[in-house]
C-alpha cells in the first residue's frame, strides 16, 4: 500500500518526492493517533483519507492556501513520466494539471486507486453525490478540450488502439 500512498501524497503535492514530507507527517499522525481508526473501515480508505486531511490542514495553517495549493507544471509533469522508456504524454498531463485540485484528486481516487464513489467520498470527506458531479465536470472538461483539437489521422487512432502493431 505505500506506493500508492505516495503516488497519492506526491499528486497532492504535485511534485515527486515532495509527497515524501507529506506522507511521513501524515504515517506519523495515523500512528499517534490510531485510535481514530474505526473497525470495519479498509486502512487504504482510511489512510488516503488522512494523508489528505493532513494535506488539507496544512494548507488552511498557509497564509495564501489557494496559492500554496496550486502545482507546478514541470514537477507534475515528471509524476506521469515513464522511465522505462521516456515516454510522456503531455497532453494528457497537460490536462490533469489545469483540472481544479478536487477534481483531480476525485479522479485519481476512483480510476486510479479503483475505488467506488463512497470510498472516493470517505477518504475527500464528501457525499457520493458530489464524487458523481466531479466526475462528470471532468468528463465535460474532458470532452471540451477534445473537440478543441483538430481530428487525428486515422492512422494515429489505429496506433493509439494497437500500440503493438495489428496482429493478422
Amino acid at each position: 500500500m505505500l506506493p500508492r500512498l505516495m503516488r497519492f501524497a506526491d499528486v497532492l503535492v504535485g511534485e515527486r518526492g515532495e509527497g515524501t514530507g507529506l506522507l511521513s507527517r501524515a504515517l506519523h499522525c495515523m500512528l499517534a493517533e490510531q485510535y481514530r481508526y474505526q473497525v470495519g473501515t479498509a486502512l487504504d480508505v482510511w489512510a488516503f483519507g488522512e494523508i489528505y486531511r493532513t494535506w488539507l490542514h496544512e494548507l488552511r495553517g498557509h497564509p495564501n492556501p489557494v496559492a500554496q495549493a496550486k502545482i507546478a507544471d514541470a514537477g507534475f509533469e515528471d509524476l506521469f513520466y515513464q522511465e522505462i522508456d521516456g515516454y510522456l504524454d503531455t497532453p494528457v498531463v497537460g490536462f490533469l494539471s489545469g483540472l481544479p485540485a478536487q477534481q483531480r484528486l476525485t479522479l485519481l481516487l476512483v480510476y486510479g486507486e479503483g475505488f467506488d464513489h463512497e470510498d472516493a467520498g470517505r477518504v475527500l470527506d464528501v457525499g457520493t453525490d458530489i464524487i458523481a458531479a466531479r466526475l462528470v465536470r471532468v468528463s465535460a472538461a474532458l470532452a471540451d478540450r477534445l473537440s478543441a483539437r483538430p481530428p487525428a489521422p486515422a492512422a494515429a487512432i489505429v496506433e493509439t488502439l494497437y500500440p503493438e502493431g495489428l496482429r493478422g
